[in-house]
């Protein structure tokens, strides 16, 4: 199975009167790096929710997210006014006002901006069996949250591969259209040499057989050598070989992000090289297409876990 590294997943679970909402968000990322959001009183479950999705989870950002979806009945849903510590702030704004000599008026605004003016709800307090109670039921919750996570990242991964092994099968006729313009490209510039060798030896004729032979033996080597130079039968292996082995790669499947990345850089390279050697108006069409697709590909590729 092959995962991607974009998912949600989220769920809403009911314990001790109260509502949680849990939400699970991963994106690619090249590493595995996990960042959990949920109320200071449950620090104790940061721990286990961690090796949770450690085991699940290998590659990816991770953003985990748990709150109260609703307060419970009983809870206070009222906001409070410490009058106390609002006459205190205002007893030092108007002393600040004084010093500084502004003459802009105070607002309640610039009272209530003050720490403990506005006192906010507190959560129902749970005792230590209610919390291992509590905690039990997240990590529960947190499992299928996970299941659900891991199902949806997989369907993306499959079409993902099914993405990728269609540019596979294009790669592969590619290559048997590379081998015929090779075939040709080798006989085009054999007959080039060959005419202009022809030309050298009518503009500069000499009546010594031996030197002539010469001639010949060292113009043949440098042939042979220029003609080398063009060849891309050794590019067209290598390139092949890639194209085989990532094929492989998305059968078996697997954690194979970061190898399919490094195969995609290896087969750019082998299509430049073939660019560069070729010479060719049609391979030189032929590569700037392939380019294109190992580009979108090396997107894709930075997607699977």
């Amino acid at each position: 199975m092959i995962c991607s590294m974009t998912g949600f997943a989220s769920r809403v679970f009911s314990f001790n009167g109260e509502n949680y909402k849990i939400e699970l968000k991963t994106l690619n990322h090249r590493f595995l790096e996990m960042k959990l959001r949920m109320p200071k009183e449950w620090s104790s479950l940061d721990a286990p929710l961690k090796a949770l999705l450690e085991g699940k989870l290998k590659r990816g950002s991770i953003d985990l997210w748990i709150e109260r979806a609703s307060e419970s009945k009983n809870a206070s849903a009222e906001f409070k006014i410490n009058v106390p510590q609002a006459e205190r702030a205002m007893e030092m704004l108007k002393d600040l006002q004084k010093k500084l000599k502004i003459t802009d008026p105070i607002s309640i605004r610039d009272v209530m901006n003050f720490p403990d003016v506005l006192i906010k709800p507190t959560a129902q307090q749970l005792s230590e069996e209610s919390v291992s109670e509590l905690k039990a039921a997240l990590l529960e919750e947190m499992a299928g949250v996970l299941e659900d996570l891991v199902r949806a990242r997989a369907v993306e991964g499959d079409k993902i591969k099914k993405s990728i092994m269609t540019v596979v099968e294009q790669f592969r006729n590619a290559h048997l259209r590379f081998l015929n313009l090779r075939i040709n490209m080798q006989k085009r510039a054999h007959d080039k040499v060959r005419k202009k060798v022809e030309q050298c030896f009518e503009s500069f004729t000499t009546p010594d057989a031996q030197m002539r032979a010469l001639m010949e033996t060292r113009i043949s080597q440098e042939i042979a050598y220029t003609l080398d130079k063009m060849d891309i039968e050794e590019e067209l292996a290598r390139f092949r070989g890639h194209v085989d082995e990532i094929d492989h790669m998305l059968s078996i499947g697997g954690m194979i992000g970061k190898k399919l990345d490094f195969m995609f850089q290896e087969l750019n390279r082998e299509i430049n090289t073939l660019g560069n050697k070729a010479q060719d108006l049609n391979i030189s069409h032929e590569v700037i297409e392939l380019k294109t697709w190992v580009e979108q590909l090396r997107e894709q590729s930075l997607n699977i876990e």
